[in-house]
C-alpha cells in the first residue's frame, strides 16, 4: 500500500537534485537526485506521476526521447538504462558493478528521436553508442569529455564534446566528423537549437554559436567575473537562451547572442541543472526543489518534534509551527538549525542553531523572545515545559530560565537532565551518577532523592507525562522506573525498580501519558529503531525499525514523529500505523491529510499543488 506521504506531494526530492530534462513537444518532465531516485512528471499532472530507483546516484545524465515517452538515466556506478515513462518498465538496461562501473561514471544520456539508438558520455572519456532494437552497443570512441551527447531531429549526427572542450559533429551514417570552427571558450555541453540550424555551446567562461550547415562560429559571448555558466538551456521556442549560474539567470537572443535580461533564480547552492520549460526557467536546488525567479519552495524538513497538540518541524533555517492539523506560524531564524522543541502547552518554542546559541520564541506569532549566552551553542539536550526553558550546557552542567520570575538559574555539575512537562520538576544527574529532582523556580530539591537502583550511575532520564513517574536508564543499559507519588505524599525517598536489561546504544527516551509504556530511541547507522516497553509487564510491546534517525515519540500520546518528503511530517501510531501527514507546501501554503483524505489546509494550497 502506498505510504500517506506520497499524497498532495509537490515535489518527491529531498536531496539535491543532479539531472533534469524537458521535453517541450510533450511537456514531460524528469529530474532526478544525488541518491538516485527519478521522477517523471507527464502533461497534466501537477505532482509526479512516476517515481522509480533505477540504480545509483546520477550526475546530469539524464534524458528524454521527443515526445516524452521514454527517459534515458545513467548513474554514477556506470549503470545506463531507458525506461518506460508510463510504468518505470525498463526497455534496454546495461549494468556495471563496483569499481569497473565507477570507472565510466555516466555524466550524459540521449536517445534519438525514432528511439532506435542510445548515447552516453562518461568520466572514461568514451562516448558509448548502443542500437536499442538489437539491445547491443555498436560504438565506444575514446578522446571525449564534457557532459552532454545530442541526436539531431533526424538522428541521423550526433553532437559530442571532446576532451579539449571542443564540439564534434559525428555523421553516424559515415562514421565521419564535420568541421566545425574552433571555439575559444571550451565548452562542457552542445546543444541543437530547436530548429537544428545552430550549435549552443557553453562552458565556465561563456557562450559559443556555430552554424550547422558549414560549423562557421557565429557568435560569442564571455563571462567577467562571478561564479562561471553551469548550464545553459533553450527557450521551448527556440528564440532564446539562458546561462544558469551559481545565483542568476542570464537570457540571451537567438540567433545574434545578445543579452536580454538578468535575475535571480533563489536556488540553494545550485551547481546549474535546470530546464525551460512553457511557464518558464526552472532551476534545481540542493534543497531538492525546482526554482524559478518568482517561486517560494520549502526546504526539505531535519528534524520534527511535538508534545500534544503541537509539532515544530526545521526546514533548514526555519521552524514550523502546528497546532492541530493547521500550520500556525513558520518562523524564519535565518541559520541553520539542528533541532528545536515545542512545550506541552504550545506556548514556547526553543530552536537550537547548528552553530550559535539556543533562540527563544514566542509560539503562536513567532516573536523571538530572547537568545541564550554563546555557551549554549552545541548544547546536547534543551527542552521547554510551563514557563521554563533548560539547556544542558555542551561542556557540562545545566542552565534554565524560570520566564514567569525572570530568573535564570545554573549548575555546572549535572550530567544530564530532564524538565516535566509542566516545568514543575527538574530532573539532574550528579557527577557520580544519582538523581536528584529539583524545582526549577528556586534550584533546591523538589522531593528527597530517589533511592538507586544499582552501584551503576545514571546516564539519561525522562518525566512520564502528567505522573509523578520518572524513568532512568544506567551505564550498563538497564531500564528503571520510579513511582514517585506515594514517596512524595510520605516525604520518604522515592523507591524503584528495574524493567528491562537492554544491551544496545539507546540515545533518546520518553514516558508517555498514564505511566504504562515507555519508549526507547536506538540507532542504527543512518536510521533508528523506537522500541516501546511496557513497564508493568517489563516486555518490548511494539519495535518501530528503519525510522529516521531522528524520529520523535509524543509523550502525550506515544505517536512517533518522523520528518518525510516534501516537507512533511509524517504521524504514526504505537504500532507503526501511518495516522496523519502535515506538510508545509510552496508559495507558503499548508495541507494536512489522513487515510480518509484532507483534514485541514491554508486557503491558496490547491495553487501551490499546481
Amino acid at each position: 500500500m502506498p505510504s500517506l506521504v506520497d499524497q498532495f506531494c509537490p515535489n518527491v526530492h529531498d536531496a539535491a537534485i543532479t539531472a533534469a530534462a524537458y521535453d517541450p513537444d510533450s511537456g514531460v518532465i524528469a529530474t532526478a537526485d544525488a541518491t538516485g531516485l527519478v521522477a517523471v512528471t507527464r502533461r497534466g499532472e501537477t505532482t509526479p506521476g512516476l517515481i522509480f530507483h533505477p540504480g545509483g546516484p546520477v550526475t546530469q545524465a539524464i534524458g528524454l526521447i521527443r515526445g516524452g515517452s521514454y527517459v534515458a538515466v545513467g548513474d554514477d556506478n556506470g549503470t545506463v538504462g531507458v525506461y518506460r515513462c508510463d510504468n518505470a518498465q525498463p526497455v534496454f538496461v546495461e549494468r556495471r558493478e563496483g569499481a569497473r562501473g565507477q570507472v565510466r561514471a555516466m555524466r550524459g544520456v540521449a536517445i534519438s528521436p525514432e528511439g532506435s539508438k542510445l548515447a552516453s558520455i562518461a568520466v572514461d572519456g568514451l562516448v558509448r553508442l548502443w542500437d536499442l532494437t538489437r539491445g547491443e552497443r555498436e560504438i565506444a570512441w575514446q578522446g571525449f569529455g564534457g557532459v552532454t551527447v545530442e541526436f539531431d531531429a533526424r538522428g541521423d549526427r550526433l553532437l559530442c564534446i571532446d576532451n579539449q572542450g571542443q564540439p564534434k559533429l559525428v555523421d553516424l551514417r559515415t562514421r565521419e566528423g564535420l568541421h566545425m570552427d574552433r571555439i575559444q571558450m571550451p565548452a562542457d555541453e552542445a546543444f541543437f537549437s530547436r530548429d537544428n540550424t545552430y550549435v549552443v555551446c557553453s562552458g565556465p567562461s561563456g557562450i559559443s554559436l556555430l552554424r550547422v550547415v558549414d560549423g562557421r562560429l557565429c557568435a560569442s559571448f564571455a563571462t567577467r567575473g562571478g561564479s562561471g555558466i553551469g548550464n545553459v538551456v533553450l527557450s521551448p521556442d527556440g528564440t532564446r537562451a539562458a546561462a544558469l549560474t551559481r545565483r542568476s539567470v542570464h537570457v540571451f537572443s537567438l540567433p545574434d547572442l545578445q543579452p536580454v535580461e538578468s535575475l535571480k533564480h533563489g536556488a540553494p547552492d545550485s551547481e546549474g541543472v535546470g530546464f525551460w520549460t512553457h511557464k518558464g526557467i526552472l532551476v534545481a536546488g540542493s534543497d531538492g526543489l525546482m526554482h524559478g525567479p518568482d517561486s517560494q519552495g520549502v526546504p526539505p524538513i531535519v528534524t520534527a518534534t511535538g508534545f500534544g497538540e503541537h509539532r515544530v518541524a526545521i526546514h533548514t533555517d526555519s521552524v514550523a509551527v502546528w497546532s492541530g492539523d493547521t500550520r500556525q506560524v513558520m518562523i524564519p531564524v535565518g541559520t541553520e538549525l539542528a533541532t528545536a522543541h515545542i512545550d506541552r502547552d504550545g506556548q514556547l518554542v526553543v530552536a537550537r542553531p547548528m552553530r550559535g546559541p539556543v533562540q527563544i520564541y514566542r509560539a503562536k506569532d513567532g516573536k523571538r523572545m530572547f537568545e541564550g549566552q554563546p555557551d549554549t551553542s552545541a548544547s546536547p539536550n534543551v527542552a521547554a515545559g510551563g514557563t521554563v526553558v533548560a539547556v544542558q550546557l555542551p561542556n557540562g552542567g545545566v542552565r534554565w530560565w524560570d520566564l514567569a520570575r525572570n530568573q535564570a538559574f545554573e549548575l555546572r555539575w549535572p550530567r544530564a537532565m530532564a524538565l516535566s512537562g509542566s516545568g514543575t520538576w527538574l530532573g539532574v544527574v550528579t557527577p557520580k551518577g544519582a538523581v536528584r529532582i529539583l524545582d526549577p523556580g528556586t534550584g533546591r530539591d523538589a522531593v528527597r532523592p530517589p533511592v538507586p537502583l544499582a552501584d551503576v550511575p545514571v546516564r539519561m532520564l525522562a518525566f512520564v507525562n502528567r505522573r509523578a513517574d520518572l524513568l532512568v536508564l544506567d551505564d550498563d543499559g538497564v531500564l528503571g522506573h520510579y513511582d514517585l507519588g506515594a514517596a512524595i505524599r510520605e516525604n520518604r525517598p522515592g523507591e524503584g525498580r528495574d524493567v528491562l536489561d537492554f544491551n544496545v546504544d539507546i540515545d533518546r527516551m520518553w514516558g508517555i501519558t498514564g505511566g504504562q509504556y515507555g519508549a526507547l530511541r536506538l540507532p542504527m547507522d543512518d536510521r533508528c529503531t523506537i522500541l516501546f516497553v511496557d513497564l508493568h509487564a517489563c516486555d518490548v510491546v511494539h519495535e518501530l525499525n528503519d525510522m529516521h534517525p531522528y524520529a520523535w515519540v509524543d509523550p502525550e500520546t506515544g505517536h512517533v514523529l518522523e520528518p518525510a518528503r516534501s516537507g512533511a511530517i509524517l504521524e504514526r501510531g504505537m504500532n507503526g500505523e501511518e495516522l496523519r501527514v502535515l506538510r508545509s507546501l510552496p508559495e507558503g501554503q499548508w495541507i494536512s491529510f489522513g487515510p480518509r483524505g484532507i483534514l485541514n489546509a491554508s486557503e491558496g494550497a490547491g495553487g501551490a499543488m499546481g
